[in-house]
């Protein structure tokens, strides 16, 4: 008999954690998140309501940015500019990637002035429309240019809408150091499922999630778990300093507290962080990184936002 139980003891797949449960139940004002997860092999469990009014509120016109329809409200900008100037027209050249043209005119000078103002006009209005959009421009490690969405305005107006997802935080981490807690919350996030999206540098934000959408459609990128993982520290631990790394293909958090034995560092206006992927789906303490990731981080190839 110990022989044969012995056998069947051996047949078993090794046990594995739990996947993470959410049950969403509507109530009459607002709807209620009830998760279960595991923490070091332990059951945990959260629960918080968002009201409907909230969750209404929250970005509702965010959506993935469409250059081709920002060009078209700057060509209009420059057109009404240059309708000022009698004699001088001006023709927009071929291309989808930029927004290129052609001033002809009898005065040179009229033509050079008319140049450096639309020159301004253009940068001006294309920051006044990214802002509005809630999208920014910034440049990576390799020089590139991109658009992305302006992670530090998107944490920093969710903050209000969060408080209620924080509170129930804060009572599953009340007896825990700063950095068990930040590895509490950030592998609760690990285990939401994985939104993936290919060439993340050319989809505009099409992925991102604001913190809420994240919440209630329980999935996410990258980038949208670190901007959630952000506004909760923001709330839970408010001197803590945090910036959001961008990596070739990716972005994780940047967490001033102090690191430990192996973790992975980057080192912003001389002062270290430990860097936290809440991405998942593999459950990552806080200062681990996958090794694809560590090796810019170890060599700056990195940009960075402060939040």
């Amino acid at each position: 008999m110990k022989a044969a139980l012995l056998l069947v003891l051996l047949l078993l797949p090794p046990l594995q954690a739990a996947p993470l449960r959410l049950k969403l139940q509507q109530q009459q004002d607002s709807l209620s998140f009830h998760y279960q997860f595991d923490i070091n092999g332990q059951r945990q469990q959260l629960s918080f309501n968002l009201s409907h009014a909230t969750l209404a509120a929250h970005f509702p016109k965010f959506r993935a940015l469409k250059p081709t329809l920002m060009q078209h409200y700057l060509w209009r900008d420059l057109q009404r500019h240059t309708a000022q100037y009698p004699g001088v027209t001006i023709q927009r050249l071929p291309g989808a990637d930029s927004l290129a043209y052609r001033l002809t005119g009898k005065d040179n000078t009229q033509l050079q002035q008319l140049q450096q103002e639309l020159a301004t006009l253009l940068a001006e209005q294309t920051r006044s429309y990214l802002q509005r959009e809630y999208y920014q421009q910034v440049q990576l490690a390799n020089q590139q240019q991109v658009l992305i969405p302006d992670h530090q305005r998107l944490m920093q107006d969710s903050l209000p809408a969060l408080l209620p997802v924080a509170i129930a935080l804060h009572q599953a981490i009340a007896q825990l150091s700063s950095r068990q807690a930040l590895g509490y919350i950030s592998q609760w996030l690990q285990q939401i499922p994985y939104q993936d999206l290919s060439d993340r540098q050319r989809s505009s934000g099409a992925s991102f999630s604001p913190p809420l959408r994240l919440l209630r459609e329980n999935r996410g990128d990258c980038d949208s778990k670190a901007v959630l993982l952000a506004g909760l520290l923001r709330l839970l631990m408010p001197s803590v300093k945090l910036a959001i790394v961008y990596l070739p293909g990716h972005a994780v958090l940047a967490v001033q507290l102090p690191a430990e034995g192996s973790d992975t560092t980057v080192s912003i206006n001389g002062v270290n962080y430990i860097l936290v992927d809440a991405t998942g789906p593999a459950l990552q303490n806080p200062g681990q990184v996958a090794s694809e990731y560590r090796i810019f981080s170890q060599s700056g190839a990195f940009t960075y936002q402060s939040l």
